[in-house]
C-alpha cells in the first residue's frame, strides 16, 4: 500500500463517524463537527481529490450541478469547476482551521471555516443541510466564487 493509504483510510473512517454523529443528532455541534472532519483531509501530505470525496460530502443538488459539469465538458477542456472549492484553491497546504457554525432552519446550518492555505487566510462559507443521514454541503461561498451553485448553473460545462 502506498504510504499514503492508511492515512486515506483513517480520513475517510473519520468522516463516517462524523456523518453517523450528523445523523444521531443534527445539531448545529454536529454540523461544525462535519466541517471540521472535512478540512482534517487537508492535511499536509493528505491527496484526497475533492472529485472521489464530493459524493459523501455534497447535497444531491451540489453533487448533481458538479456532476453535470463533468459530463458536460468536453474531453481535455477545463469545466467550470477547475479546483477544489473547499478550498477555493487547486493546491493546498493548509494549517490552523477554526470553524463556527450556526442553525439556518430546521435541518440547515451555516458554517464558517478560516484557514491558511501556503500561509494566506481564507475564508470559506458552507451552507449545511441534513441529507442521506447527516450534514451534506448545499452550496459553498468564497472571495473567488461568491455563489458556486449560482456558478455551476450559470456555467457548467465551460467558461
Amino acid at each position: 500500500m502506498h504510504r499514503s493509504g492508511p492515512m486515506i483510510l483513517a480520513l475517510l473512517a473519520a468522516l463516517a463517524v462524523a456523518a453517523q454523529a450528523a445523523a444521531a443528532d443534527p445539531d448545529v455541534d454536529t454540523a461544525r463537527r462535519f466541517v471540521e472532519q472535512v478540512y482534517r483531509a487537508y492535511c499536509g501530505t493528505c491527496e484526497v481529490p475533492f472529485e472521489r470525496r464530493a459524493p459523501r460530502l455534497l447535497s444531491r443538488g451540489l453533487l448533481a450541478l458538479v456532476e453535470r459539469d463533468r459530463r458536460e465538458t468536453p474531453q481535455g477542456d477545463v469545466g467550470a469547476l477547475d479546483g477544489d472549492p473547499l478550498c477555493d484553491c487547486q493546491d493546498h497546504s493548509i494549517s490552523g482551521v477554526r470553524v463556527v457554525a450556526e442553525e439556518a432552519g430546521a435541518g440547515r446550518a451555516t458554517a464558517v471555516a478560516e484557514f491558511r492555505n501556503f500561509g494566506e487566510p481564507q475564508t470559506v462559507r458552507l451552507d449545511l443541510v441534513v441529507e442521506k443521514g447527516g450534514w451534506r454541503i448545499d452550496n459553498i461561498h468564497t472571495s473567488g466564487t461568491p455563489d458556486l451553485v449560482a456558478y455551476l448553473k450559470a456555467h457548467a460545462g465551460g467558461r
